[in-house]
């Protein structure tokens, strides 16, 4: 059949989602925010090396002279780290071109909508000292020390901002026993940042608390150029995964890309798979 995540399995260091009350009652049952940067796979670990396959389509994409924006539909974020490992890649490809003229991002997710303050802590990326950035999403990469600061009063701080005080904490050994990387110094450049914290508020392009197989049958026919689901259809019973891929199959424009897993078996004939976990339609 199809691979079922490894939901115990969390290698990166992360802030506890915070619970709203308001997201989709399955992203409690399924603690769907596991993820980390650069991901291809179910296990939360950044594999650059499988990632340089999605950087090398997005080249062959991005490099040419774009008419108009590039629709992707991302399914599922975790804590964002989908959307920012892709536009990180993107723009360091585009370079000094605008993100918002080569990029029409659309996306779908069980939680609901990150506030900033959490999504500007989301920005920094959750690589470890022996990772290493890709080739072009690590030219997306500013250092920021807005954070780093005397010792604060902690009663005041917000739950966001007390995790990134307790991160410099353990950069400077303060703090024993936890496992942190050290490139948390580092985020997403303002212009990625800013341009994510749009499109999650345009409700037009981002569907919260919702279920991927409820959404995505509401889609026009051939809508999207690229369309990416990385560990979210372990979670969905056989039943909703036929449905979902069957209508991702139907939205996605003919010799375009669909990005998943690279250990799914159950795809849709017309996709030719170029790499693992990555098809284009015919």
């Amino acid at each position: 059949m199809y691979i079922y995540p490894i939901r115990s399995v969390d290698t990166h260091y992360k802030p506890l989602q915070t619970q709203t009350f308001t997201a989709h009652p399955d992203f409690y049952k399924f603690n769907s925010t596991q993820s980390c940067y650069f991901r291809r796979g179910v296990v939360a670990l950044a594999n650059n090396k499988g990632y340089a396959n999605i950087e090398n389509l997005f080249c062959e994409i991005f490099q040419k002279n774009i008419k108009e924006p590039i629709k992707m539909l991302i399914i599922g974020i975790g804590n964002s780290q989908e959307v920012f490992s892709y536009l990180a890649s993107i723009k360091g490809i585009i370079r000094n071109k605008q993100l918002s003229k080569y990029v029409d991002l659309y996306t779908v997710d069980l939680q609901s909508k990150p506030k900033y303050d959490k999504l500007r802590l989301d920005s920094f990326p959750d690589l470890y000292e022996y990772e290493s950035f890709p080739l072009y999403a690590g030219k997306s990469f500013v250092k920021d020390n807005k954070y780093i600061r005397p010792e604060p009063a902690l009663d005041n701080l917000s739950p966001a901002q007390h995790y990134i005080y307790m991160r410099n904490k353990l950069l400077k050994n303060d703090v024993s026993d936890v496992i942190i990387d050290k490139k948390t110094d580092y985020r997403v450049n303002d212009e990625i940042l800013d341009f994510v914290n749009s499109v999650y508020n345009n409700s037009e392009k981002s569907k919260w608390d919702s279920r991927i197989q409820e959404v995505i049958v509401n889609y026009p026919n051939e809508k999207f150029d690229i369309i990416s689901a990385n560990n979210v259809f372990g979670y969905l019973s056989d039943k909703d995964y036929y449905l979902t891929i069957k209508h991702i199959n139907r939205v996605l424009k003919t010799k375009r890309h669909f990005i998943s897993d690279p250990y799914e078996s159950e795809i849709p004939s017309n996709l030719k798979q170029l790499k693992a976990g990555i098809y284009q339609k015919l």
